[in-house]
């Protein structure tokens, strides 16, 4: 009964971590059309441009653009974690 008594308080205490990470989960859904949306765009057009143009077009325009079309979308999306993990990053930098 007491291992028992143990499980179920350490469960309630995760509780909390469960929800927020729910919450995290429901809103990065709503988010990922507008970022799939900026990093096809980024990857379609920015290609032939220097990266400050880049920025420029990333965080001006395009991300004006789908917030104007109400467009869900992350403000500080960064487009090397969006679209490569960290592992592949790893080996390109060997």
């Amino acid at each position: 009964m007491d291992q028992a008594n143990r499980l179920i308080n350490s469960l309630q205490d995760n509780k909390e971590r469960w929800i927020q990470n729910a919450n995290d989960f429901k809103n990065f859904k709503l988010r990922l059309v507008g970022d799939v949306a900026k990093a096809c765009a980024f990857v379609s057009y920015c290609g032939p441009f220097n990266s400050e143009f880049r920025t420029k077009l990333l965080d001006e325009y395009f991300h004006e653009d789908l917030l104007k079309r109400n467009i869900p979308t992350s403000n500080d999306l960064e487009l090397t974690k969006f679209l490569v993990d960290d592992a592949t990053v790893g080996e390109w930098n060997l």
